[in-house]
């Protein structure tokens, strides 16, 4: 996992498949969506950024009680948004996440508007390219 984000915490250091990050501050809340960013075949230990992304939201939201702590489980049966399970936002869905909750975070170096992800494919692509606006 690239980046999350759930409430008002963001998580900015990659966590490897298999592992959790570790606890973050918070306050209690009601039910909220969660996002994350999955960077496929990218290596959590290289320092090149990667280059292609996976925008995902929770099929529902997670709460948290006072003195609990809450687990996000980022996988296909908690998460929308994966194309290669078959699993795909709206494009509406996926410009949201892209450029409310991590731009500048997923692409800092790029212009917010040379770069668009396109929910039918879950690919990264330039805007102007066929299938953006």
């Amino acid at each position: 996992m690239y980046r999350a984000f759930w409430q008002a915490v963001a998580f900015q250091d990659a966590i490897a498949p298999g592992s959790s990050s570790d606890p973050e501050p918070t306050v209690s809340a009601s039910d909220n969506t969660a996002y994350v960013v999955l960077a496929p075949g990218w290596d959590v230990t290289s320092s090149t950024p990667p280059t292609s992304f996976v925008l995902m939201q929770s099929r529902s939201g997670f709460d948290l009680h006072l003195g609990t702590t809450l687990h996000i489980p980022v996988d296909d049966a908690t998460f929308i948004g994966n194309c290669a399970a078959g699993s795909f936002l709206s494009q509406a869905q996926a410009d949201f996440i892209a450029e409310r909750i991590f731009t500048p975070t997923i692409f800092p170096d790029a212009a917010p508007s040379s770069l668009r992800y396109e929910a039918a494919t879950c690919t990264m692509i330039p805007v102007g390219d066929a299938g953006a606006p």
